[in-house]
């Protein structure tokens, strides 16, 4: 194991980013925290990056050895396969195989070893789906027994012909539903956030600030984040509206915590600017937060 050992006279060992495009990034550059709308300096970027954006983390830690990072439920296949390029380019041949604070670390003694136990870790991990997140859809006729929130927008949505108009909606948004809403278009096949309201507090203000653009999926839960835009994504190709109940255990990566959440959410297909568009608009229930210590037992017993 000696050989796995940091080399502490050479400086500090630099570690290789690789996004879901495969481009690979300097962890320590700052045109990777400005390409992504993260400035915070106390944010622990790295970890967000692995866990919530399936980036993969390279780092050369011997002549022929590197620790890779990366956690199997979120991780972009074209980052991982970027990331098995950079080690064979390497020359690397062992590996150290990390992920997140409950992961076991793996020691593989070769290249052929590593490539097959990665494929393993994503195949089982793509076999459990989560169940922090349970949907239940309802159906629409159970609107005027619901919320008033929710059954004054549908009536709002009928009234103006599936034509989305900010200044008309405003009202509604920002009083019934205290700008708890989001608005995505389809941009290059993605499900993007073109409007988000300052009543969406979970993620913070300053992922709210800096939402506009990104994909859908791109929330600091990333994984919470790709199971509503696949909700989504099924109303965008119904173009029929949809209302759920839903329980979920969001993470909250910048706090070290989560929330687990109840709430009622109406989806609306609109046109926006000659173009489709999804609003999405939701009246909380409860939420409470929890720690650090006990999202283990969240995530084996959620709600």
């Amino acid at each position: 194991m000696d050989d796995f050992a940091p080399r502490l006279g050479g400086g500090r060992m630099q570690t290789t980013i690789l996004d879901d495009h495969g481009r690979a990034w300097d962890a320590r550059s700052p045109a990777l925290r400005s390409f992504l709308h993260c400035s915070l300096p106390d944010f622990d970027f790295l970890t967000y990056l692995v866990e919530n954006l399936g980036f993969v983390a390279v780092t050369k830690i011997a002549p022929n050895a590197a620790r890779i990072r990366f956690r199997p439920e979120t991780v972009s296949q074209t980052s991982i396969a970027a990331a098995l390029y950079c080690l064979a380019d390497m020359g690397i041949e062992r590996t150290i195989i990390s992920g997140p604070e409950q992961f076991v670390e793996k020691l593989l003694p070769s290249f052929a070893q590593t490539i097959a136990y990665i494929a393993e870790l994503i195949a089982t991990s793509h076999q459990q789906p989560s169940s922090a997140f349970t949907s239940r859809e309802l159906p629409l006729e159970t609107l005027p027994k619901t919320d008033g929130a929710l059954s004054s927008l549908f009536a709002q949505w009928i009234n103006s012909k599936q034509v989305y108009d900010s200044a008309t909606l405003a009202d509604v948004l920002a009083k019934s539903f205290r700008a708890r809403f989001m608005l995505v278009e389809p941009v290059d096949g993605r499900l993007t956030i073109t409007d988000v309201g300052s009543g969406f507090e979970i993620f913070g203000e300053t992922w709210r600030k800096n939402a506009r653009g990104l994909p859908m999926e791109e929330q600091p839960d990333y994984v919470y984040g790709q199971w509503v835009q696949g909700i989504y994504r099924r109303v965008q190709e119904t173009r029929l509206p949809r209302l759920d109940e839903v329980n979920a255990t969001i993470r909250r990566p910048d706090r070290n915590d989560s929330i687990h959440c109840h709430y009622q959410r109406l989806i609306l297909p609109f046109t926006c600017n000659g173009g489709p568009c999804l609003l999405g608009a939701s009246v909380v229930d409860f939420w409470e937060q929890q720690s650090a210590l006990d999202r283990r037992a969240v995530e084996e017993c959620p709600a």
